[in-house]
């Protein structure tokens, strides 16, 4: 994805501790996490919100990019040094180290390809089933990585194309190049997400739900604040979806209901992007 590589190396999201040095760190996981806080910013309160403001996105760890990571850090509670771990990773809808869920291995750590399994397809499965790849998944995320998951990872390549992005091949493996586009362009599937949970994931789960309206009433599932706090209204906005969509009604959004989501979102992964890439 030359477009957003621009001659960076690869380095997936969470790999590493990103902190202001000198040499700067510089990679695409720098680039992506840029990119993913001026998301939340768009995604909470646009242009200008309680995280903060956009930042300049260019894979080079800086000054701004160490107090964009304050920011998340301070906006979601978390201990505020400027250093990209685990819990600002999680807050930004990746897990890492020994937060990643659905037994492992982290998504990004490998090119996945037909015959793949573990918790990174699981993730991957997620990520797709939350728009109209859902159609072509056919079902929640197995873990498996099967005909109808290459089918769902070139279409969504395909679109990726279409929305501007140059460099990608598409085709039905996921190359380094795709898990950036996959990064960039959805927000939510890391991990089952409930009451108490909070993060980027969270904040698009809820536009999501603010997005789709319900049936019996007419209303959006969510009328509350896109904010990535799970609290009671974001609990009753699942509950009333899942209840509406035919499963069980936990308040707990995973797999069945990422795929329902999708079944009833039926956008290109790259259209609901509130800011550009890049």
């Amino acid at each position: 994805m030359a477009r957003f590589e621009d001659g960076l190396s690869y380095y997936p999201l969470g790999s590493r501790l990103l902190a202001l040095q000198r040499p700067a760190l510089v990679g695409t996981d720098v680039k992506v996490l840029q990119t993913l806080f001026s998301q939340l910013v768009a995604i909470t309160h646009p242009p200008l919100g309680p995280v903060g403001a956009r930042i300049t996105v260019d894979g080079i760890f800086g000054p701004e990019t160490r107090q964009a990571v304050r920011d998340v850090q301070s906006y979601f509670g978390l201990a505020v040094d400027g250093v990209a771990g685990s819990q600002t990773y999680r807050a930004l809808g990746q897990m890492s180290d020994g937060l990643v869920t659905y037994g492992g291995p982290a998504f990004g750590s490998r090119s996945l390809s037909a015959g793949d399994s573990g918790g990174d397809v699981t993730v991957l499965q997620n990520r797709l089933n939350l728009f109209r790849y859902a159609a072509t998944l056919g079902a929640p995320a197995d873990g498996v990585y099967g005909p109808a998951t290459g089918q769902a990872v070139a279409q969504f390549l395909g679109d990726a194309l279409q929305n501007g992005d140059t460099g990608l091949t598409v085709g039905t493996d996921l190359t380094p190049a795709g898990t950036d586009a996959v990064w960039i362009y959805t927000y939510t599937g890391g991990r089952n997400l409930t009451q108490g949970t909070a993060g980027l994931d969270v904040a698009f789960l809820q536009l999501l739900l603010a997005n789709l309206t319900n049936p019996g009433t007419g209303q959006p599932f969510y009328t509350g604040a896109v904010d990535g706090y799970f609290g009671t209204l974001t609990t009753a906005a699942v509950r009333t979806f899942q209840g509406a969509a035919g499963i069980a009604t936990d308040g707990i959004a995973g797999p069945a209901t990422y795929y329902q989501l999708g079944v009833h979102h039926p956008a290109a992964a790259p259209q609901p992007a509130p800011v550009p890439p890049v």
